[in-house]
C-alpha cells in the first residue's frame, strides 16, 4: 500500500486516477501553479499531472515509472 495524498493539502499532489506514472520534476526543483509535474498513462492514453500552486519540490514519493491508484501521493512542495 502506497502513502496517500492529503486531502485538501495544496502543498501535497495526488494521482489522479489509477495509472502508469511517471514523475518530471525532481526534488529542489521551482514548480508554477498549473505546471505539468507528472505524466499517467491509463486505458493507452496519457494525461498531464499538474500542480495546484507554485512551490519547490520538497519530496517525490515517485520519483520513477510506477503503477498508481487515485489518491496516491506523488510529490509534496515547500
Amino acid at each position: 500500500m502506497f502513502e496517500k495524498a492529503r486531502i485538501g493539502d495544496h502543498q501535497h499532489v495526488a494521482v489522479p486516477f489509477a495509472g502508469v506514472v511517471q514523475a518530471v520534476v525532481a526534488v529542489g526543483d521551482t514548480v508554477e501553479a498549473g505546471q505539468v509535474v507528472a505524466m499517467i498513462e491509463a486505458l493507452k492514453m496519457e494525461a498531464s499531472i499538474t500542480t495546484p500552486i507554485a512551490g519547490t519540490v520538497s519530496r517525490l514519493v515517485i520519483d520513477d515509472v510506477r503503477a498508481a491508484e487515485g489518491g496516491d501521493l506523488l510529490l509534496e512542495l515547500a
